[in-house]
């Protein structure tokens, strides 16, 4: 299957929508695209739920799909992101949990306050091309990025002392670059 291409109706190969967005940052100014970093290199593609789902005739399929949820004040299927929705939905929605201030995605929302610290190579074999990307540092940092969109964050810096528990639970994330002396 050729990810650039659909086939329409007359049994021609069309562009695929979205795909001829050369960056991340043309193609987030579309709302019905995003950044796919599943895909090596990253490109963008449309997203699925208003895609999948794209009438009011969708709404019931749209919220059983654990992927979206419908939105009413917009009239369409979208992602479903735990961290904008409200108490009530946070709390109606079992991938979701609500920790007393806040709603995250349930298999990070539960955890209690932790720093989590991600050693990342340095070297020189972090500019070689790596997989179909031609620099492996980028090629990281993309995957990363999407992980990290997803934590629950607390937004405090490094030098801040830890405090709560699992009812205010987050994360906060250092990042270090280390490479070795060369002789």
């Amino acid at each position: 299957a050729d990810i650039y291409c659909v086939w329409s109706q007359q049994l021609t190969c069309e562009p695929a929508p979205c795909v001829n967005y050369p960056d991340e940052k043309c193609c987030d100014h579309d709302d019905s695209c995003h950044w796919d970093v599943t895909q090596s290199p990253a490109l963008c593609k449309q997203k699925y739920c208003p895609s999948t789902y794209p009438t009011t005739q969708h709404v019931d399929p749209c919220n059983a799909d654990g992927q979206c949820m419908w939105n009413s004040t917009t009239n369409e299927c979208v992602d479903k992101v735990c961290n904008k929705m409200t108490e009530c939905a946070c709390k109606e929605d079992p991938d979701c949990f609500w920790n007393g201030v806040k709603c995250a995605d349930k298999k990070y929302g539960e955890c209690p306050v932790m720093d989590i610290i991600l050693l990342l190579d340095g070297s020189g074999s972090m500019s070689r091309n790596f997989g179909r990307h031609p620099h492996g540092f980028f090629a990281l940092i993309e995957i990363l990025r999407d992980w990290v969109k997803t934590l629950p964050l607390t937004g405090e810096p490094a030098a801040a002392p830890i405090v709560g528990g699992p009812a205010t639970g987050g994360v906060r994330l250092g990042f270090v670059q280390f490479s070795g002396k060369r002789s």
